[in-house]
């Protein structure tokens, strides 16, 4: 940590900077209930507005550590707002889908958007599927805020958050192997296979660990010590566990999701909250989730480069349109194709096709590779902005209508 630059910056400054986001999220979501938009398009657009491509009011870098927090812990208690909504229940009977779509199913999608690169940009082989890797992760921080507003069929909406939760270390482990081929020369996967391997099973481990001891500790139980605080028992929950993964080289994400998912089942393991604090804890999540989301996206939105992405746009969209309208569909095709137990309607198919926005991981992850100096480093950094405003703009508005078109609506759902 940079001593220096923190001391340059003055406590009204954050204030200021903090309070200007948060009023901008307000806005967003008022519009967004006004335009029958969703709020986090909005968000991103009013974080263009106030960033330096723009009116060059709020100066939040990638770089600075307010921003790193709020796309690592930050994002981290999202995928735990989001574990504690679904159903263990429901994912056993998607299982099998899932299981490809987040293994197969990211390496599927990397290729065939590689293909697509190395075509139309004239890239070599390996730093095309780079490319890929780097956009395959489909992004949690976007899909969980958005289906909370959709009533869509459980089965589907789950399914689609589960995906996002599971393959965003999938893909960033995968991009970054192919990053190490790429900047070494040598094509040998094996060490970062045993690498995936061993830190899926970390953040798995220790994502259960959390998400057990903090479930007994906010239970009703004798062991319920926790049980009058159970809100605040969470963040310091999720925060150990995410730095705890950080420093062994695990997923955060994967284990604050993981922790979630079983809080918010802990009844099929014989433990159970009074009314009170579970309301209590669904409440402070829900709201954190909320001003969480509201950081991440207008912060995203004020980091955008639009000039490299207009320099990039025809054919960046030309990649993007084989992303959107040939990987994705052939990969969920081929995943879910043979699943009789998940018993896959063409209706469900083709929505799970059309829900896969480009986020907070592969922004990340482009960062890393600029950081380290991988060739066409800046190129990819300009399609993964690309592809966000593109996903936001294409799918994420079109989700809430998609659903009722194909009649996954349960009773009322919200526009937004």
């Amino acid at each position: 940590m940079n001593l220096a630059v923190l001391a340059d910056i003055s406590p009204q400054d954050v204030t200021l900077t903090l309070s200007l986001i948060l009023a901008c999220g307000l806005v967003a979501r008022l519009l967004g209930d006004l335009l029958a938009i969703p709020e986090i398009v909005i968000m991103v657009a009013l974080g263009i507005a106030i960033g330096p491509s723009a009116l060059d009011v709020a100066d939040v870098p990638v770089a600075s550590l307010g921003t790193e927090l709020i796309l690592t812990v930050g994002v981290a208690f999202i995928l735990f707002y989001g574990g504690l909504g679904l159903s263990l229940h429901v994912l056993r009977k998607v299982s099998t889908s899932l299981a490809m779509l987040v293994l197969p199913g990211v390496v599927l999608t990397a290729a065939i958007t590689g293909v697509a690169a190395s075509v139309v940009f004239g890239l070599p082989a390996d730093v095309a599927l780079l490319m890929g890797a780097v956009l395959a992760p489909t992004d949690p921080a976007i899909l969980i805020p958005l289906f909370s507003r959709m009533n869509v069929r459980p089965k589907v909406s789950q399914t689609v958050i589960a995906e996002s939760a599971f393959n965003d270390p999938t893909g960033a482990i995968f991009a970054l192997a192919v990053a190490g081929v790429v900047v070494s020369g040598h094509a040998s996967y094996t060490t970062e296979i045993a690498d995936f391997v061993r830190s899926l099973a970390a953040s798995t481990a220790v994502g259960v660990a959390v998400g057990f001891v903090l479930a007994v500790s906010v239970s009703s139980r004798r062991a319920g010590i926790w049980r009058e605080s159970p809100a605040i028992a969470a963040l310091v929950a999720v925060t150990a566990g995410y730095f705890s993964l950080e420093t062994i080289d695990g997923s955060g994400y994967l284990g604050a999701f993981v922790a979630g998912l079983i809080v918010g089942n802990m009844e099929l393991f014989g433990l159970g909250m009074h009314a009170r604090h579970q309301h209590d804890l669904e409440s402070f999540v829900g709201s954190l989730a909320d001003v969480i989301t509201m950081l991440v996206f207008i912060t995203l939105g004020a980091n955008l480069p639009l000039s490299e992405i207009r320099d990039n746009a025809g054919s960046g969209l030309l990649v993007l349109a084989v992303f959107i309208l040939v990987a994705r569909p052939v990969t969920v095709f081929l995943c879910t194709f043979r699943d009789r137990r998940a018993a896959w309607t063409p209706n469900e198919r083709l929505f799970l096709c059309w829900t896969r926005e480009t986020g907070v991981v592969p922004a990340a992850l482009a960062g890393i590779l600029l950081q380290t100096g991988v060739p066409h480093a800046q190129l990819i950094a300009s399609m993964v902005a690309l592809a966000v405003v593109t996903t936001l703009l294409v799918q994420a508005t079109t989700a809430a209508w998609a659903a009722r078109r194909l009649g996954l609506v349960h009773g009322p759902a919200e526009e937004g």
